[in-house]
């Protein structure tokens, strides 16, 4: 059966083996490109510890920036793409093309039983899947690497990284391509469920997209100067406010009236937030710490695994039972 699962599905595992080693390499030859334009420019680095304001440290910041969205902007829909195409071109076909063609007719009625066929077919590609996945995150985990310093930190639970890094690309694959198999048994054509795998896919991933940053309780922290740095910069900020001395929360408009007259009307003024603060205002910033990331990556991939032993179950029960 494993013979036969390669020879039938070698096409979808070489040019996926393909698009991973491209990336891998593009990653690879962008990171040491970084990496020696850091090592150019460390008194730069340093200065941006020190004195962050200085000429020297927004060179080397905006140097490392450029590094990182020359690449960064080419994967910017690689989290839903990838695992929506594994499940449209690995998942949807493995039954779908089978009942579509008429062919489980004969694969089922040989020595191989149906229980030991979907075993073999679906556990061993989806276990290329889940390494698939692995893989790419570990790349893009190494690559961000390069970049990640106290100097220039990157915010790893933002929506730019967190589904391309850790664990979470494997278990969106894993789901992605069980997801395909259930469309393909529930529809017993391919076409279609490739199309309700990407909507389906799309839907699920804009959904946690937005319910992500509230896997915890968030944590608040209220600046009371100009001068105070109340949140890292890899933190994931979710909102920021302003309050009154009596803990009341002001909207845009109701701040800009209270400091019209002691504060001036120009809010890029350079004494227009110290002014604030002077009369008793105090910012709000809600956040998650980058502490959290992995709680994050196990909450994500806890419920992506639910999802897909739920929808396998349903479709292992469906393969299995005679159509009469």
């Amino acid at each position: 059966m494993l013979w036969l699962t390669w020879r039938q599905h070698r096409m979808q595992v070489l040019v996926t083996t393909a698009l991973l080693a491209a990336i891998g390499v593009t990653l690879l030859i962008n990171g040491l490109g970084a990496a020696d334009f850091a090592a150019r420019n460390t008194q730069a680095a340093i200065d941006c510890a020190s004195a962050p304001g200085t000429d020297a440290c927004a060179v080397y910041t905006g140097g490392m920036m450029e590094w990182m969205w020359s690449v960064g902007e080419i994967f910017g829909w690689l989290p839903l793409l990838a695992p929506a195409l594994i499940g449209a071109f690995w998942g949807a076909p493995l039954l779908g093309r089978e009942f579509e063609r008429g062919t489980h007719q004969l694969a089922w009625t040989q020595s191989v039983s149906r229980s030991r066929w979907l075993a073999a077919k679906v556990g061993g590609l989806g276990f290329l899947v889940t390494l698939g996945g692995l893989a790419l995150g570990g790349a893009v985990s190494a690559w961000l690497a390069v970049f990640d310093s106290a100097e220039f930190p990157v915010n790893f639970l933002s929506q730019s990284w967190f589904r391309l890094v850790g664990i979470v690309p494997a278990a969106w694959w894993l789901f992605a391509f069980v997801l395909g198999v259930a469309m393909g048994a529930a529809f017993r054509r391919t076409v279609p469920a490739m199309a309700l795998t990407l909507a389906i896919c799309a839907g699920l991933f804009f959904g946690l997209r937005t319910v992500q940053p509230m896997y915890a309780n968030p944590q608040l922290a209220v600046q009371t100067t100009v001068v105070n740095d109340v949140v890292p910069d890899d933190v994931l900020t979710l909102n920021l406010y302003w309050i009154d001395r009596n803990g009341s929360v002001l909207t845009g408009p109701d701040m800009d009236l209270a400091l019209a007259r002691p504060c001036g009307t120009d809010p890029t003024a350079a004494k227009y937030d110290e002014c604030s603060f002077k009369q008793g205002y105090r910012q709000v910033t809600v956040f998650q710490p980058a502490d959290r990331f992995w709680r994050f990556q196990w909450t994500e991939t806890g419920i992506l695994l639910i999802a897909a032993a739920v929808v396998g179950g349903v479709t292992v029960r469906r393969a299995l039972r005679p159509r009469i």
